[in-house]
């Protein structure tokens, strides 16, 4: 008796055909010792359909994983295409234009980095901690961190994804800054006893943050920008009005 011999005596039904179906993936020896086995238990007709069944599954599971990790394989190909795929520059975008998008790019890429720096901290804390929950706030409080490099690369590549992200982040940041500026505007009218043990910053420096994205989805907005990146005037206001809507509702 053969160490195979020993072995294959415990196998299944199923486990003994796949042998038997592949031998090129098995020693001649393991082949015909699983081919005895299989004759020497004298399966009925029905025992034989159901293993063969039973293998005919898993092979169809086994092409569908297959074929499934293909069809991963080419959705990151044409991510990875899509982002580092030469810039195609618009036959309407002029000097000016390209010296606009491309400052903005630099801009939204240096502010990222300053993100990094100053959330570096809680970042690692969140990342270290088991049991930090990420809800509805926390997601907020990081969004930038994967919203704006990835939406300043594709800007930069001309890309319409690019712009559709970068203005949706510019409205948000828009409308969420509008909000806080009023607040601080009129706690510091009322004179609020608060501001004292709770001190807020200055209502000027929301201004000027104000400004700043006010700014910058104006400019993405203009006609010839959009025009680059494809953006009909209608699905403008449409994405500008949708966030808008969403930042009201989330804050």
């Amino acid at each position: 008796m053969t160490n195979f011999t020993e072995l294959f005596t415990t196998y299944s039904n199923l486990e003994l055909l796949q042998i038997i179906d592949s031998p090129d993936r098995y020693q001649p020896l393991a082949v015909e010792t699983a081919k005895t086995i299989w004759e020497s238990r004298q399966l009925s007709e029905v025992d034989i359909q159901i293993a063969q069944e039973e293998l005919a599954n898993l092979k169809q599971e086994k092409e569908k994983q297959i074929q499934k990790r293909k069809d991963i394989g080419n959705k990151m190909e044409h991510i990875a295409d899509t982002v580092f795929s030469p810039i195609t520059m618009n036959p309407t975008e002029n000097l000016g234009l390209q010296k606009i998008i491309n400052f903005i790019s630099v801009v939204f890429g240096v502010l990222f980095l300053i993100e990094v720096f100053k959330k570096f901290g809680m970042l690692r804390f969140v990342i270290s901690e088991d049991q930090t929950k990420l809800d509805m706030e926390m997601i907020l409080f990081f969004m930038p961190l994967l919203v704006v490099p990835l939406a300043t690369i594709l800007f930069f590549r001309r890309k319409k994804m690019g712009w559709v992200l970068l203005a949706g982040f510019l409205t948000y940041s828009v409308f969420t800054t509008a909000r806080i500026f009023l607040l601080v505007w009129n706690m510091q009218q009322t004179g609020f006893s608060g501001n004292s043990i709770f001190p807020q910053a200055s209502p000027v420096s929301y201004l000027l943050v104000l400004l700043f994205f006010t700014g910058n989805l104006v400019a993405i907005c203009t006609k010839g920008i959009r025009e680059i990146f494809f953006i009909r005037l209608k699905e403008m206001i449409m994405l500008i009005v949708l966030v808008a809507l969403l930042s009201v509702f989330i804050n």
